[in-house]
């Protein structure tokens, strides 16, 4: 058969006409050499294949062969993945290098032994016998064993002998197996124990990211004892007032998340709740509530403990004891959250070198150098971010960088030890800030508000019929004197335009036209005898800025018919009298319309506008039984129009009074001549 095959491809070869070079792909003697029959058969079918297809459906072929070919070769080349398991594979320790003995070692002693068995081996390496160990290791948090590398366990034995520590190990060393040897020098992120009165947050359920402070750590249990404000559903209807209907409601309203608010007795029991107490704690549906927060167990993998920083916000609602206000962060490694910049005094509150002071010259992530103030210390030091607190004093100008007021500058007046007092540039009120959100600053707040639209001192729209002065820009609230004297917190949203009031005019007691800008004195009110400039007018009110108000950034609200305009003569006519008058002289007894004075019985039309009612008042003693002075007893020392001058018995002060809010007292009336009348 082979023989009639071989001559058949003669033939074939002797018949056709070969192309230029095909006879180089194939060799016609190879089955000469090779008498394997399936290599005959190969070469069998190659030559049928150049008979019977045609050129194009070879070159075809060819190209498929081998391009798929060179993409499988590419693929195994070319994976990373494959790469990279490889190249790790061949770092891993293999049969021909050194093993590694753990052997027991005395407790708490480990690294003093490494140090021991290094110092026995540069010892031994000038001598005939060195010791023939590679190293030696005490990993971190492995109590009571070594790991030494060597080849032999003979050479572990002879540097082990005579070392004190290694005693229990003289008899017996473990080899570890060649997989878990990298193990060992496998670096684990400890983490940092809980301790009571630190803060942190829940990773899930109901209060996830929620903040919670540590009452007391259960490491038997692996729990932590929290302390945070419940989220209990007060829609809900509990035992008899509980129906099929409130399921029903309560189903649909399940993904919602109930607010968080301090535990209410009264709301529980108005929804059905039943309430027990168990010492100082109440009992409401198996969980335990005291002063409003709820104390519950966790466990420990379901609270983050690094990194929570509380706002200034959340601690206030933590806040049982205003001064007592206890903050106790965890270590803060990134730069953006340590908030320190160069040029911030810090003072050292961790280590050998606690207490010292000194300023951030650079900051390289968490490694923060400064220079130390202390005459013995000129270098630079390094510490991390942990290690060091903002240091502030008294007096020092600074400026609010993150949290509530942020962006307001003032002026420190008290420093605590966790927090700090400082007194507002902009609306003179005194604020608690945290110092690591403080930076100090010569320059003074803007007073704009984040987006460029309002700013402080700004006279706004509320509603259709009420209107506010902004007192003060917070980060997410407007805090706004309304036209009644009501402060008012308002978010930026909510108010609906900046109303312009400086074409506003309106009068005074003395019905002399008031604008803004006019400094008035106020003669009536809680700010009566307050001097003060008018900042808006609207209607019938107008709001008014006094340095001598310390209260809303010294912005109060009067109406315009209780203050008088300074700088111009009342509208009465008195040259004559007045000017002539002893200077030592009560007003009373030097008025021209008093019965002292001849004016009292006269006929006829008087001057300054005066009518027979208003000279008879004059010098009557009244009680006052509307507004402010309500109850007050005093005199009357002049009377025009609808309002009378009256000398106060109990202050010895001049008001000014509505006559509707006045009335006489019966039997102290119509005294004359110069007699006192208290």
């Amino acid at each position: 058969f082979i023989i009639d095959e071989a001559e058949v491809d003669e033939d074939i070869e002797e018949d056709e006409e070969w192309e230029e070079g095909a006879e180089d792909i194939i060799d016609r003697n190879k089955h000469q050499d090779d008498s394997s029959a399936r290599e005959l058969d190969s070469h069998r079918r190659l030559q049928l294949m150049w008979t019977s297809k045609k050129e194009d459906e070879i070159e075809e072929y060819y190209k498929r062969k081998y391009a798929e070919a060179s993409l499988a070769e590419r693929s195994i080349y070319e994976d990373g993945e494959l790469t990279d398991d490889i190249t790790q594979q061949a770092l891993m320790p293999g049969v021909k290098d050194p093993n590694l003995w753990m052997v027991k070692c005395k407790m708490g002693e480990e690294k003093n032994t490494v140090l021991q068995l290094m110092r026995k081996f540069i010892a031994y390496s000038s001598t005939e016998e060195p010791l023939l160990i590679k190293s030696v290791i005490a990993p971190e948090g492995i109590k009571g064993y070594i790991y030494i590398e060597a080849y032999k366990q003979t050479h572990v034995k002879q540097a082990i002998n005579g070392i004190g520590n290694l005693r229990l190990g003289q008899w017996k060393q473990t080899m570890v197996p060649i997989s878990e040897m990298t193990d060992v020098l496998k670096v684990t992120k400890e983490m940092a124990p809980i301790k009571p009165g630190q803060w942190v947050r829940l990773r899930r359920g109901i209060y996830k990211d929620d903040l919670a402070q540590v009452d007391y750590v259960d490491s038997a249990q692996n729990q932590v004892h929290l302390k945070l404000i419940p989220r209990i559903d007060y829609t809900k209807k509990r035992g008899a007032l509980r129906t099929a209907e409130s399921d029903a409601s309560a189903k649909r309203k399940k993904t919602k998340r109930p607010a968080a608010k301090l535990f209410d007795i009264d709301a529980v029991r108005a929804i059905g709740g039943e309430v027990t107490n168990d010492g100082d704690f109440m009992i409401f549906e198996s969980n335990r509530y005291r002063r409003g927060f709820l104390f519950k167990n966790f466990l420990n993998n379901a609270v983050v403990s690094e990194g929570v920083k509380p706002t200034l916000s959340e601690l206030e609602k933590f806040e049982e004891h205003p001064e007592g206000v206890e903050i106790n962060e965890n270590t803060v490694t990134d730069e953006k959250s340590h908030g320190f910049s160069p040029g911030d005094n810090v003072e050292v509150c961790e280590g050998e070198l606690m207490h010292l002071q000194g300023k951030v010259v650079t900051i390289d992530g968490s490694k923060i150098t400064i220079i130390p103030k202390h005459e013995d210390l000129k270098d630079p030091l390094e510490f991390q971010a942990h290690e060091l607190r903002k240091y502030f004093k008294v007096g020092d100008h600074v400026k609010v960088i993150a949290g509530r007021y942020e962006g307001d500058t003032g002026l420190i007046v008290r420093v605590e030890e966790t927090y700090i007092v400082l007194f507002s540039d902009l609306t003179m009120h005194e604020i608690k800030v945290l110092p690591k959100d403080l930076q100090l600053c010569s320059d003074m707040a803007t007073g704009v508000d984040s987006l460029g639209q309002y700013q402080w001192g700004d006279l706004v729209q509320l509603d259709p019929q009420t209107v506010g002065v902004i007192v003060r820009l917070e980060k997410e609230n407007f805090q706004i004197l309304n036209m009644h004297g009501t402060l008012v917190h308002v978010k930026h949203q909510a108010v609906s335009k900046r109303r312009d009031s400086r074409r506003a005019v309106s009068l005074d007691t003395d019905q002399n036209q008031l604008q803004v800008r006019d400094h008035v004195k106020v003669m009536d009110g809680k700010q009566s005898g307050l001097q003060a400039e008018i900042k808006h007018i609207y209607r019938n009110y107008a709001f008014l800025y006094s340095k001598m108000y310390l209260e809303n950034g010294g912005i109060f609200v009067c109406k315009t018919r209780d203050l008088q305009l300074c700088g111009v003569s009342r509208p009465m006519s008195s040259t004559g009298a007045l000017s002539t008058m002893n200077p030592y002289m009560s007003p009373r007894l030097s008025s021209p319309m008093h019965p002292s004075q001849g004016g009292g019985n006269r006929g006829g039309p008087q001057k300054g506008g005066r009518d027979r009612s208003d000279i008879e008042l004059i010098g009557k003693t009244i009680k006052i039984i509307k507004g402010h002075y309500k109850g007050y007893i005093g005199v009357v020392k002049d009377a025009i129009g609808a309002t009378a001058r009256v000398e106060l018995h109990a202050s010895c002060q001049t008001i000014t009074v509505d006559k509707s809010r006045l009335e006489v007292v019966e039997g102290a009336g119509g005294r004359t001549g110069s007699t006192s009348t208290y």
